[in-house]
Protein backbone atom coordinates (compact mmCIF):
# COMPACT_ATOMS: atom_id res chain seq x y z
CA UNK A 1 0.00 0.00 0.00
CA UNK A 2 1.63 3.37 -0.94
CA UNK A 3 2.16 6.22 1.57
CA UNK A 4 0.35 9.38 0.57
CA UNK A 5 2.63 12.28 0.99
CA UNK A 6 1.93 14.42 3.99
CA UNK A 7 -0.75 18.06 3.07
CA UNK A 8 1.01 20.99 4.93
CA UNK A 9 -1.77 23.20 6.80
CA UNK A 10 -2.43 25.69 4.60
CA UNK A 11 -3.09 22.94 1.51
CA UNK A 12 -5.41 21.32 4.64
CA UNK A 13 -6.70 24.65 4.72
CA UNK A 14 -7.71 24.84 1.04
CA UNK A 15 -9.27 21.83 0.67
CA UNK A 16 -11.40 22.25 3.84
CA UNK A 17 -12.18 26.17 2.67
CA UNK A 18 -14.00 24.30 -0.74
CA UNK A 19 -15.67 21.53 0.89
CA UNK A 20 -19.26 23.10 1.31
CA UNK A 21 -20.07 20.88 4.18
CA UNK A 22 -17.04 21.87 6.28
CA UNK A 23 -17.45 25.93 5.55
CA UNK A 24 -21.15 25.55 6.57
CA UNK A 25 -20.19 23.59 10.05
CA UNK A 26 -17.48 26.12 10.29
CA UNK A 27 -19.85 29.09 10.12
CA UNK A 28 -22.29 27.89 12.23
CA UNK A 29 -19.45 27.14 15.26
CA UNK A 30 -18.18 30.68 14.93
CA UNK A 31 -21.73 32.15 15.16
CA UNK A 32 -22.59 29.65 18.28
CA UNK A 33 -19.23 31.53 19.62
CA UNK A 34 -19.75 35.04 18.52
CA UNK A 35 -23.44 34.65 20.56
CA UNK A 36 -21.47 33.00 23.87
CA UNK A 37 -19.34 35.05 23.51
CA UNK A 38 -21.66 37.77 23.85
CA UNK A 39 -23.99 35.88 26.21
CA UNK A 40 -20.55 36.19 28.56
CA UNK A 41 -20.17 39.51 28.36
CA UNK A 42 -24.51 40.73 29.07
CA UNK A 43 -23.58 38.00 32.31
CA UNK A 44 -20.36 39.35 33.37
CA UNK A 45 -21.36 43.09 33.73
CA UNK A 46 -21.94 43.25 37.68
CA UNK A 47 -18.50 41.72 38.22
CA UNK A 48 -16.80 44.23 35.88
CA UNK A 49 -19.10 47.37 37.14
CA UNK A 50 -18.35 45.95 40.75
CA UNK A 51 -14.51 45.96 39.88
CA UNK A 52 -14.31 49.17 38.25
CA UNK A 53 -15.82 50.28 41.77
CA UNK A 54 -12.86 49.05 43.26
CA UNK A 55 -10.68 50.70 40.92
CA UNK A 56 -10.14 47.90 38.12
CA UNK A 57 -11.18 48.85 34.19
CA UNK A 58 -11.13 45.49 32.92
CA UNK A 59 -13.13 44.13 29.74
CA UNK A 60 -13.37 40.60 31.86
CA UNK A 61 -12.38 39.11 34.77
CA UNK A 62 -10.32 37.08 32.72
CA UNK A 63 -8.28 40.70 32.31
CA UNK A 64 -7.14 39.79 36.10
CA UNK A 65 -5.92 36.66 35.24
CA UNK A 66 -3.58 37.53 32.71
CA UNK A 67 -1.92 39.85 34.32
CA UNK A 68 1.24 40.57 36.21
CA UNK A 69 -0.10 43.38 38.47
CA UNK A 70 -1.21 43.18 41.68
CA UNK A 71 -4.74 44.07 42.85
CA UNK A 72 -5.63 43.38 46.63
CA UNK A 73 -8.56 45.25 46.47
CA UNK A 74 -10.13 43.25 43.96
CA UNK A 75 -10.08 39.77 46.18
CA UNK A 76 -13.51 41.21 48.15
CA UNK A 77 -15.39 41.60 44.98
CA UNK A 78 -14.01 38.72 43.51
CA UNK A 79 -14.99 36.79 46.86
CA UNK A 80 -18.49 38.20 46.54
CA UNK A 81 -18.43 37.36 42.94
CA UNK A 82 -17.49 33.60 43.57
CA UNK A 83 -21.13 32.52 44.75
CA UNK A 84 -22.81 33.48 42.49
CA UNK A 85 -24.29 31.21 39.71
CA UNK A 86 -22.51 31.84 37.01
CA UNK A 87 -21.85 30.35 33.89
CA UNK A 88 -18.79 27.49 34.08
CA UNK A 89 -16.48 29.73 32.22
CA UNK A 90 -17.00 33.15 33.86
CA UNK A 91 -17.15 31.54 37.43
CA UNK A 92 -13.63 29.90 35.98
CA UNK A 93 -12.32 33.31 35.81
CA UNK A 94 -13.38 34.33 38.66
CA UNK A 95 -11.55 30.99 40.73
CA UNK A 96 -8.60 32.04 38.50
CA UNK A 97 -8.40 35.45 39.63
CA UNK A 98 -8.94 34.53 42.80
CA UNK A 99 -5.82 32.59 42.62
CA UNK A 100 -3.30 34.94 43.53
CA UNK A 101 -0.97 35.74 46.80
CA UNK A 102 -3.12 38.44 47.21
CA UNK A 103 -5.46 35.96 48.51
CA UNK A 104 -3.83 34.43 50.61
CA UNK A 105 -5.38 34.18 53.96
CA UNK A 106 -8.65 35.68 52.85
CA UNK A 107 -10.08 33.53 50.02
CA UNK A 108 -9.12 30.12 51.20
CA UNK A 109 -12.61 29.59 53.29
CA UNK A 110 -14.46 30.51 50.40
CA UNK A 111 -13.08 28.37 48.03
CA UNK A 112 -13.16 25.21 50.43
CA UNK A 113 -17.10 25.95 50.86
CA UNK A 114 -17.10 26.20 47.06
CA UNK A 115 -15.04 23.04 46.33
CA UNK A 116 -16.93 20.98 48.89
CA UNK A 117 -20.03 21.78 47.16
CA UNK A 118 -19.19 22.07 43.47
CA UNK A 119 -20.03 19.34 40.95
CA UNK A 120 -18.22 20.41 37.83
CA UNK A 121 -14.99 18.45 37.54
CA UNK A 122 -12.55 21.50 35.96
CA UNK A 123 -14.35 23.75 38.37
CA UNK A 124 -13.16 21.34 41.28
CA UNK A 125 -9.90 21.57 39.76
CA UNK A 126 -9.66 25.36 39.68
CA UNK A 127 -11.00 25.84 43.45
CA UNK A 128 -7.87 23.13 44.44
CA UNK A 129 -5.31 23.94 42.23
CA UNK A 130 -6.35 28.26 44.08
CA UNK A 131 -6.24 26.31 47.53
CA UNK A 132 -1.97 25.67 46.33
CA UNK A 133 -1.61 29.66 46.49
CA UNK A 134 -4.25 31.05 48.99
CA UNK A 135 -4.31 28.71 51.74
CA UNK A 136 -2.25 29.30 55.49
CA UNK A 137 -1.75 27.31 58.00
CA UNK A 138 -5.23 27.94 59.28
CA UNK A 139 -6.39 26.01 56.51
CA UNK A 140 -4.43 22.84 56.62
CA UNK A 141 -6.85 20.59 58.61
CA UNK A 142 -9.56 21.22 56.20
CA UNK A 143 -7.16 20.43 53.19
CA UNK A 144 -6.15 17.13 54.81
CA UNK A 145 -9.43 16.65 55.96
CA UNK A 146 -10.19 16.64 51.78
CA UNK A 147 -7.45 14.79 50.62
CA UNK A 148 -8.61 11.61 52.65
CA UNK A 149 -11.72 11.72 51.07
CA UNK A 150 -12.62 9.89 48.69
CA UNK A 151 -14.98 11.63 47.10
CA UNK A 152 -12.30 14.57 46.01
CA UNK A 153 -9.93 12.08 44.61
CA UNK A 154 -10.19 13.66 41.46
CA UNK A 155 -8.06 16.86 43.27
CA UNK A 156 -6.44 14.80 45.60
CA UNK A 157 -3.00 16.11 43.44
CA UNK A 158 -3.91 19.50 43.75
CA UNK A 159 -4.95 19.58 47.42
CA UNK A 160 -1.48 17.56 47.95
CA UNK A 161 0.36 20.75 46.51
CA UNK A 162 -1.85 22.91 49.17
CA UNK A 163 -0.55 20.80 51.69
CA UNK A 164 2.86 20.93 50.60
CA UNK A 165 3.08 24.97 49.91
CA UNK A 166 2.00 25.18 53.56
CA UNK A 167 4.94 23.44 55.10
Amino acid sequence: MAKRPMRTAAELMAELQNDPEWVAQNAAREAKRVAAEAQFRIEEEPIIADLAVAGFEVGSVWDLVNTNDSYPSAIPVLLKHLRKPYHLRIREGVIRALTTPDARGVAAEAILAELRQEQDREIRWALANALTVVADQDNAAAIETLLHDPAYEDVSERLGEALKSLR
